[in-house]
């Protein structure tokens, strides 16, 4: 049985930077100042270009690890970061990205014995700020005896919540005992892989705190990042990843459920070629 999260559970904060130096440490400046004060953060530099590393080398806190690999996506140094962390809590932040000033505090609270991942809601904003939207702020509640594989499905049909790892605090002990990392193959998608993986293997629940605690800015996406969403061959392997992670012995419900989310992905896709 886990226990209540208290004040002593360290808390391990993941942060790929690639080229974006000078938003990683005013992000850290943020995370330093949350009312949570057990907390280790991990910046991975993942071979940046420009002067990135020299700018974070100049954080000079004992909660702060810098480290430098060959640059390998963002997966890479996400599952490079998942090898250093210590702590009992996991979260993963981008270095584009933002969270309000008391996100770290409100997401480690909210565990108990029987959750096992807490997700917050998210501003969606671009970085002028002339567009802004609060998502994920509705309650979605298990139904009764669902199991969470179940619960997967619904949520991935709801809306988008389940699919990012950025608004997500995770157990360390599960990721590790089930080996569970990101796909350094996959380029889209390997986010909601993570959490699917991640979600099969836990026997609590899920938390969702009803406020937007992650600031994610929508204005920093790549054309690559663009073009990846354009195809079609992408979502496919997304939603073969969802078949297999089901596995053969479904439901009615689960195989309805399941058609009903590739026509929601088809769909996205579609809008995406006509944007």
């Amino acid at each position: 049985m886990y226990n209540v999260v208290m004040s002593s559970s360290l808390v391990s904060i993941v942060i790929p930077v690639f080229n974006t130096g000078k938003l990683a440490r005013s992000l850290v400046d943020k995370l330093l100042s949350d009312d949570y004060r057990d907390v280790e953060i991990i910046l991975v530099d993942d071979g940046s270009t420009d002067n990135s590393l020299e700018i974070i080398k100049q954080i000079k806190n004992e909660k702060v690890r810098i480290y430098n690999k060959k640059n390998g996506g963002p997966s890479a140094a996400r599952n490079f970061g998942i090898k250093k962390a210590k702590g009992e809590y996991l979260l993963f932040v981008d270095s584009d990205d933002d969270v309000t000033q008391d996100y770290v505090q409100k997401m480690a609270s909210a565990f108990r014995d029987d959750i096992d991942m807490v997700v917050s809601g998210v501003k969606y904003c671009k970085l002028d700020k002339q567009n802004e939207e609060d998502v994920y702020l509705d309650e979605f509640l298990y139904k009764d005896n669902e199991g969470n594989k179940d619960f997967m499905l619904r949520s991935l049909l709801h809306d988008g919540r389940m699919y990012p790892v950025f608004n997500k605090v995770f157990r360390t002990e599960i990721i590790r005992k089930n080996e569970i990392e990101f796909d350094e193959k996959m380029s889209f998608g390997e986010d909601t892989k993570f959490v699917m993986d991640y979600v099969g293997a836990v026997k609590g629940k899920i938390k969702f705190i009803l406020e937007p605690l992650y600031i994610y800015h929508a204005g920093t996406s790549t054309s690559t990042a663009k073009k990846l969403q354009g195809e079609w061959k992408n979502w496919q392997k997304c939603y073969d990843n969802l078949e297999e992670w089901m596995g053969n012995k479904l439901t009615w419900n689960q195989k309805r459920l399941l058609f009903l989310i590739y026509l929601k992905w088809r769909a996205s896709w579609f809008k995406i070629r006509l944007s």
